[in-house]
């Protein structure tokens, strides 16, 4: 089981790996939402405000063309 401490340190790890690789593209927010994601959603998951579901992170890994472990490390 993972500990709340543990959880919200994974949480943040993804967020900040779906900012690092949406930058890393050079997209914007807005694109992102042009990309089909709801605006306001996407600057959740990246604050850390929202933790992504499985489909979610399957998605971007799609959109950013990478294996869903990236989100991860």
């Amino acid at each position: 089981m993972v500990s709340e401490k543990g959880y919200d340190i994974l949480l943040r790890k993804i967020s900040r790996n779906i900012k690092r690789l949406r930058y890393g593209r050079g997209l914007t927010q807005e694109q992102m939402a042009e990309k089909g994601y709801n605006y306001r959603f996407y600057q959740k998951l990246e604050s850390g405000n929202y933790s992504p579901s499985l489909k979610t992170l399957h998605k971007l890994s799609k959109t950013f063309k990478v294996k869903i472990d990236e989100f991860f490390i």
